[in-house]
């Protein structure tokens, strides 16, 4: 059998894994709509690492994300897995997760840089979430104007949750897996950091499953190419 076909098929299986578990947190857990996405959205996202070290090809990751976002589509709109669609409200955010990804493949694959693919993703996986369970359960100061994915209010703590998972996610990034040197690890990693909260918190209804691995893949981009 094709290896790339082989990965699409374990992952396409995965994917369908975890929403199911996701279901069975909301309804055999009774851990609510909330915890079942947060628990999709960071395993998705730690499955996904591998991507660059598996496919050889672009096609096999654009099949993958599309079949997910059918997926997606599909249970929403026959109004099934409520674990995953009842509090996502509006939002585009598992959609475009999927998008990201791809994307960054497109970015890793086409320059022969893994990290390009690997650090968006990473700071997606961890960053975000820990963004949401913070902000939902210890969240008072609300951003002004800012509206999270579910279409509540983004919060201060929130977006320093955000912010301080992400800095030790980029600089073991850069200074133990790029092996940059100290100094610039630590730019890099409090530039992006910065950056990245900020689109976090200003990226409404899900979007900033999408800004945040753009906004560090353009910053990368810029360092390595430039």
């Amino acid at each position: 059998m094709n290896a790339n076909l082989k990965y699409y098929l374990i992952y396409a299986l995965a994917y369908g894994i975890i929403l199911l578990l996701g279901e069975g947190i909301y309804r055999l857990l009774k851990g609510g709509p909330a915890w079942s996405r947060n628990f999709a959205h960071l395993s998705a996202g730690l499955i996904t690492l591998p991507f660059p070290w598996l496919f050889t090809s672009h096609w096999w990751v654009l099949i993958l994300s599309l079949q997910s976002c059918l997926v997606l589509w599909i249970t929403s709109r026959m109004k099934i897995l409520p674990s995953h669609h009842r509090i996502a409200g509006k939002s585009k955010g598992s959609y475009l997760f999927f998008v990201s990804v791809y994307l960054c493949f497109m970015a890793s694959l086409f320059s022969g840089r893994k990290e390009l693919f690997v650090i968006p993703l990473l700071l997606l996986t961890f960053s975000d979430v820990a963004a949401a369970l913070v902000g939902r359960s210890m969240g008072k100061r609300s951003i002004p104007g800012r509206k999270s994915w579910n279409g509540s209010a983004k919060t201060l703590a929130g977006s320093t949750a955000f912010f301080l998972t992400a800095l030790p996610v980029l600089f073991l990034s850069f200074f133990y897996y790029l092996q940059w040197e100290l100094a610039g690890s630590i730019g890099m990693t409090l530039l992006i950091a910065l950056l990245s909260t900020t689109m976090e918190a200003y990226s409404p209804h899900g979007t900033d499953n999408f800004s945040v691995p753009l906004t560090v893949l353009i910053i990368m981009l810029l360092a390595f190419f430039l």
